[in-house]
């Protein structure tokens, strides 16, 4: 891996070359380098972005890669975890790239502004770090022409989230919220039956819970700069926002909270609160002025299970309802070494093919990512513009997500006010238009 590089001259891109792609973010998700007696979750034990771009690479659709984080001193070893991890594991993965900030620094959380030094306009970018970085770094990203790819939560707060999607447009640019759960073939097909039969929504429930393990990885940042509604929640939020499209809108939401058991494993001394689980009630109006409810429900405080993360969510449409249980998909397996566990290949596939190359193109972990890039392909090209990737509807782009992003903000006040409700606003429209997305928040007194 080649290690730090002076920036050049930022050139005009040829529609024939492939994208460059720079990644934000060092840790579990992007390169499967996890500093814990754990390791990374089993669900992602090489990490996901890393190794689809190396991937992509193999098949031409990606050029040059970089890859930086804040902390320089940890890259030796992120370099040699990928080495192991994807250069060992399979066949031509060509793990070239350009790594920052230098080895011997220890932490600037500032290097990412040198490493869209070294990208050119049209270029790929994903964001994977803290959630409360991600706007500086997103925002940096449009202005510099890249197309980004974010981590959700992409905001924290409904006004940066509005932010991002004015400046991607005025740049012309794609941004979007990697939202994988999307590429799911059974939660695709849960939100076109969800569209086409089902008549308009009247309750949606859903559970999402990981075990304690999992803190230990997220220990400089829970309930510092996030929370465990902000993590998980979002996943089927945005599931149901997108199945339910412009027939409904969320317009009041409430929060509550369990504490007890992840300050008792983090034992932070800074005073922040850290909440086990967080339930959100949500208020949601139909375009025909019907009504209906949702209660998502996180937690990261769960055993050690069969799968890393149990999570299901029941729908209820006014015509009929569906249930689905993404933990438990009708494959396990048991070992020796591993004990018995519940098999997911739809998400991420690890095992080498009989070449001995990397076979998870179908999962939709990975699938999540060649859709972004292919459709940043486009908009270089001239094939598509930014408004037509957005009308398709397949990608979690900017301009329409506001609604999740409104929520789980509205759930982060209500909990910091003792519970009270929190009203979601749409300014412009009629009291039934569900078309427009949300432009502020009111604590209801």
């Amino acid at each position: 891996l080649a290690r730090n590089r002076l920036p050049k001259p930022r050139q005009p891109r040829s529609i024939t070359m492939p994208v460059n792609a720079l990644m934000v973010g060092a840790g579990e998700y992007t390169t499967g380098c996890v500093f814990t007696a754990a390791g990374a979750a089993p669900d992602k034990p090489a990490g996901v972005v890393a190794i689809t771009f190396t991937d992509l690479r193999r098949r031409g659709k990606i050029g040059k890669m970089v890859l930086v984080d804040a902390a320089g001193d940890r890259m030796p070893t992120v370099r040699d975890t990928m080495a192991q991890k994807i250069g060992v594991a399979y066949k031509d993965m060509d793990l070239t790239m350009t790594t920052l900030p230098p080895d011997d620094v220890q932490f600037d959380p500032q290097s990412f502004r040198e490493a869209i030094k070294l990208m050119d306009k049209g270029d790929v970018v994903t964001i994977f770090t803290p959630d409360d970085t991600h706007f500086e770094i997103a925002l940096a990203c449009i202005e510099a022409g890249l197309h980004v790819l974010c981590a959700k939560p992409v905001v924290k707060k409904l006004e940066d989230h509005l932010k991002l999607a004015e400046a991607a447009k005025k740049h012309g640019v794609l941004c979007a919220i990697e939202y994988h759960k999307r590429f799911d073939p059974i939660y695709t097909d849960a939100r076109d039956r969800i569209r086409h039969q089902l008549g308009p929504f009247s309750f949606f429930q859903s559970t999402m819970t990981q075990p304690k393990a999992q803190l230990d990885t997220f220990r400089g940042w829970a309930g510092k700069s996030s929370d465990i509604s902000y993590y998980l929640n979002s996943h089927h939020m945005d599931i149901h926002a997108w199945s339910v499209g412009r027939t409904a809108r969320p317009e009041r939401v409430v929060a509550m909270a369990a504490r007890g058991a992840a300050e008792a494993r983090l034992a932070p001394t800074d005073g922040r609160v850290i909440e086990d689980t967080i339930t959100l009630m949500v208020h949601w109006r139909n375009s025909d002025g019907s009504a209906g409810t949702a209660t998502y429900t996180s937690s990261w405080i769960a055993p050690k299970a069969d799968c890393h993360t149990q999570q299901y969510f029941h729908y209820m449409g006014q015509k009929g309802e569906i249930r689905a249980d993404q933990g438990h998909r009708g494959y396990t397996m048991s070992t020796d070494d591993g004990g018995f566990s519940q098999l997911n290949p739809l998400y991420m596939k690890y095992t080498p093919g009989p070449s001995g190359h990397f076979a998870g193109q179908h999962g939709y972990g990975y699938r999540s990512i060649e859709e972004f890039v292919s459709a940043a392909e486009e908009v270089n090209s001239g094939a598509a513009t930014v408004e037509d990737i957005s009308a398709r509807d397949v990608l979690a782009t900017i301009d329409t997500t506001a609604r999740v992003t409104a929520m789980l903000e509205a759930g982060r006040v209500s909990l910091d006010n003792g519970g009270a409700a929190v009203k979601i606003l749409y300014a412009g429209c009629g009291e039934n238009d569900c078309g427009a997305e949300p432009t502020g928040l009111q604590l209801e007194k």
